[in-house]
């Protein structure tokens, strides 16, 4: 796991401003989900994606109602797209 969410905070052009327990701060911006549509049309409401979002699991996720979850690592790697993966060495 790269880092836990400490807070999130979505905006009505459909960005979420993502604050790390390690003091870093992200933009991860949810418009190319939501063009998917499916389960992610859902997004396309401002109110909804401003009033409905939450950070649970303690800070392993963020997500809205109806099981749309995002966990902390895929939002990092989203929004630290050109750093490398940490590795993790064996036994630690």
């Amino acid at each position: 796991m790269f880092s836990t969410i400490k807070s999130a905070t979505a905006k009505p052009d459909h960005i979420v401003e993502i604050t790390w327990t390690d003091g870093g701060r992200s933009l991860v911006d949810f418009a190319p989900t939501i063009k998917k549509g499916g389960v992610f049309a859902c997004l396309e409401d401002a109110d909804f994606f401003v009033n409905g979002l939450e950070v649970g699991g303690d800070g392993d996720w963020m997500g809205w109602p109806d099981d749309l979850d995002f966990s902390a690592d895929s939002l990092w790697r989203r929004s630290h797209p050109d750093e490398d993966v940490p590795e993790i060495s064996a036994g630690g």
